[in-house]
């Protein structure tokens, strides 16, 4: 029941943001990389904004579909520029909004004091905004790193839900999932299947190759019946197990409703045997018409036309006077 609660909880927070960023902790693994990446994904898919960070580089095998949307920070509010330069070099920060529409920063150092070198300049976002906070893998907002350490009045303030695969208990925020799972990507995908998110079908696949590998290509003890039903829900939205070939369906023989078709030699010399056999065959005339429904009967085509009786080829008339 407790588990019921917190999906319901978490489908809930879900429903009610368009704005979520998802934080990954550094030196992330493979399987939590692979589930905020795919929610990542999935939450775009759906109309909501997303972004994802992670505090450090992210190592990772190529199989990964949308591992450059993860970055080192989840700001994207103000533009920051840095370089290596001393302040007591510095003499003053100007800057000019010039009609060409263009902005202008103007660093002017001391005399003699060395230029900044260009060569340093770098560039980068911070000030983040989000209505929801989705935290994967961590026990405490430091464990975030430089994410954590860049955007600390907003991590503090903002509204947060943890994911993670222990039930080990949290104080940074009440919106838990905390599942017993053989992995993130799993409980990303029992999330997905849990709170009726359609999955992007990258992001079903990386899930899926996650789950393959996490299980060890599907030997691993700790599957579980969840583990199954997860693998048939990917599967339903466009994943494969790594290695399986597409199902075609094949007919070993034709379709009970296709009638075999004759050679075509065979079907000129129906034609041409009908034709003539209706050629001999005299039609009764207006006068000639029987007086009852007697069928007309055409003769046995294997019968050459010279043996037919003649009274074969008359309509049967019957009087009175017969009787």
């Amino acid at each position: 029941m407790e588990d019921q609660n917190q999906f319901l909880s978490a489908k809930n927070l879900l429903d009610s943001t368009s704005s979520i960023i998802v934080a990954l902790p550094p030196d992330p693994s493979e399987d939590l990389v692979s589930a905020g990446l795919s929610l990542h994904l999935t939450l775009l898919s759906v109309g909501k904004k997303s972004q994802i960070g992670c505090g450090s580089e992210v190592h990772i095998g190529s199989k990964l579909h949308g591992a450059q949307e993860i970055t080192d920070s989840i700001g994207a509010q103000n533009l920051v520029i840095s370089f290596d330069y001393h302040e007591d070099d510095l003499e003053k920060v100007d800057y000019d909004v010039r009609p060409d529409g263009k902005f202008y920063l103007m660093i002017k150092p001391k005399a003699n004091a060395p230029v900044p070198d260009v060569s340093n300049v770098k560039y980068a976002y911070s000030g983040a905004s989000a209505d929801l906070v989705i935290t994967l893998g961590i026990g405490s907002l430091e464990e975030l790193g430089k994410i954590y350490a860049d955007e600390k009045k907003f991590l503090d303030e903002a509204k947060i839900l943890s994911l993670n695969i222990t039930p080990k208990p949290i104080q940074f925020t009440k919106n838990s999932l905390h599942h017993t799972s053989g992995s993130f990507s799993e409980l990303v995908a029992l999330l997905m299947d849990r709170a009726g998110i359609k999955p992007d079908p990258e992001a079903a696949k990386n899930l899926l190759g996650t789950i393959y590998g996490e299980t060890k290509n599907l030997t691993s003890p700790r599957m579980t019946a969840d583990t199954f039903s997860t693998i048939a829900f990917l599967m339903r939205h466009g994943a494969r197990l790594p290695n399986q070939l597409a199902f075609v369906p094949r007919f070993a023989q034709p379709a009970f409703f296709e009638a075999p078709s004759a050679p075509d030699d065979e079907d000129d010399d129906l034609e041409e045997n009908l034709s003539a056999e209706q050629e001999d065959v005299p039609f009764p005339t207006e006068e000639d018409s029987p007086v009852a429904d007697t069928p007309y009967v055409i003769p046995p085509s294997n019968l050459p036309s010279q043996v037919v009786p003649q009274d074969w080829t008359k309509p049967k008339i019957f009087r009175a006077t017969d009787l």
